[in-house]
């Protein structure tokens, strides 16, 4: 035997000694006893087991990690996960996962980590009123992606920048994917995605990513979604084979997408809402019953909780408008007022092409402007201000940007402050401060982008 193999069964052997003085032993998945135990009784009551510790063989950088806690089941849990060795300058350095208790062993994905790196967790699980902590745990270094396109990051105020995910996509470019980048420009999550992936999005509750190809020329389209974790796919998903441009997310896992209504060219499209069962229904038609023009190419949508209604974009008459979940146009900002369905709930506005846009609960909406002449875009502010008479707006600012983009684009205000714009057709993603200077720009070819404080939980915009 040589002196290392000696020395490492040497090492094993104390380390077996010291598991039955109630330290861990070597190579064992039993946590130690807790340092904070519940009740500030014996902490032998905190004893977890961590049953499964890997790295998802489907996507190399999500953790999976699977435990129990001997005796009374706890009332909520969560894992705290850290970056070993992390740069102080990244801003990307773990997170909480939230344990779901009706989960079989209480499996647990751990999101957003970096590619071949190495990670270390802890369980902290609640009962009683009081809180159990594992002993740390190393999870196997993650890996990497072969396929993911590359991102580059210039930072002009490094201390401006806001913390986060951005989940998007390829848009109309190759690889077809969808993939998301963290505030330190690194991709953390890639699975390949429809002919030009248009918007990607985590559903509701986090547990899956869905993904649509642009479909501009109304020649067959297709959703599709696979569980974050990589271990479950569905692509073609039915009932959405006319899918075209972007889709949102709603409570309860549903989806609803924007789905050409006839063949042909520009027609009217219905909105269609798949329920996780399968159920697949149209809500209403997106045409002249909400707002007017000669052709119709709606783009973009979100819905808006609060409102129980979808904002929906259409750049061929220039036109945001809020509808109801029942198909009852509320407001419309931009195209043609008069003889508007919306009434005096109408306000004209003079821009030209628009995509991605952003209602905020203040009655703030942003707009991405790609102009007529597909120069440099423009974001559009506005104030709205919807009584029960009329709407009125208040153009706050017209920012002149950075790039050009004759398709897609997109745009989103930060809880911090910033905005950021994706120049989709440019390959840019710009966050811009509060006073619209430049904060940082990821140069990396994409589609629609949505910004995420975590990847947990419901997304900020939907």
């Amino acid at each position: 035997m040589t002196k290392a193999r000696i020395g490492r069964w040497c090492g094993c052997l104390l380390l077996t000694v010291l598991a039955l003085l109630g330290s861990p032993g070597c190579g064992g998945s039993e946590g130690r006893p807790s340092g904070t135990t519940d009740g500030g009784g014996s902490a032998t009551a905190c004893a977890f087991t961590v049953s499964t510790n890997e790295v998802s063989a489907q996507i190399p950088t999500v953790g999976v990690v699977e435990w129990s806690l001997a005796g009374e089941p706890p009332s909520s849990a969560k894992i705290v996960y850290a970056l070993n060795d992390a740069d102080p300058s990244l801003l990307n350095l773990g997170g909480e996962a939230p344990v779901s208790l009706s989960t079989a062993n209480y499996r647990t994905l751990l999101l957003g980590l970096k590619q071949s790196q190495s990670y270390t967790f802890h369980i902290e699980a609640v009962r009683g009123g009081a809180t159990c902590v594992s002993s740390d745990y190393a999870l196997p270094t993650t890996g990497s992606f072969t396929n993911a396109p590359n991102v580059t990051v210039n930072v002009a105020q490094a201390a401006a920048r806001e913390p986060g995910f951005i989940v998007t996509s390829s848009g109309t470019f190759v690889p077809d994917s969808a993939f998301i980048i963290d505030a330190d420009g690194e991709i953390v999550w890639f699975f390949p995605g429809p002919v030009d992936t248009s918007r990607a999005q985590m559903d509701y509750e986090g547990n899956n990513m869905w993904m649509i190809a642009l479909n501009v020329l109304n020649e067959g389209g297709e959703m599709r979604y696979v569980s974050m974790d990589g271990q479950q796919s569905y692509l073609n998903v039915p009932g959405l084979e006319f899918a075209h441009h972007d889709f949102t997310v709603m409570p309860g896992g549903q989806v609803a997408a924007l789905v050409w209504s006839a063949p042909g060219n520009d027609p009217p499209s219905t909105l269609v809402i798949r329920s996780p069962n399968g159920q697949v229904s149209t809500s209403f038609t997106i045409g002249s019953n909400l707002y007017l023009s000669d052709t119709f190419h709606a783009n973009a949508i979100h819905y808006i909780p609060s409102g129980d209604s979808f904002t929906i974009a259409d750049r061929n008459p220039n036109v945001v408008v809020d509808v109801s979940s029942a198909g009852v146009p509320e407001w419309q900002l931009g195209g043609v007022c008069d003889g508007a369905p919306t009434g005096n709930h109408c306000s004209p506005q003079s821009w030209q092409v628009n995509h991605g846009h952003h209602l905020l609960d203040d009655g703030t909406l942003l707009v991405f402007n790609n102009t007529d002449t597909y120069g440099v875009a423009h974001v559009l502010e506005f104030q709205l201000n919807n009584t029960s008479s009329a709407l009125s707006a208040t153009l706050v600012r017209d920012y002149t940007g950075t790039a050009a983009s004759s398709t897609l684009g997109d745009v989103q205000r930060l809880p911090g402050g910033n905005t950021l714009v994706t120049y989709s057709n440019a390959g840019e993603i710009v966050e811009l401060d509060s006073s619209w200077n430049i904060v940082q720009t990821f140069s990396v070819r994409v589609g629609y982008s949505s910004w995420r404080p975590t990847l947990y939980g419901p997304p900020l915009r939907l």
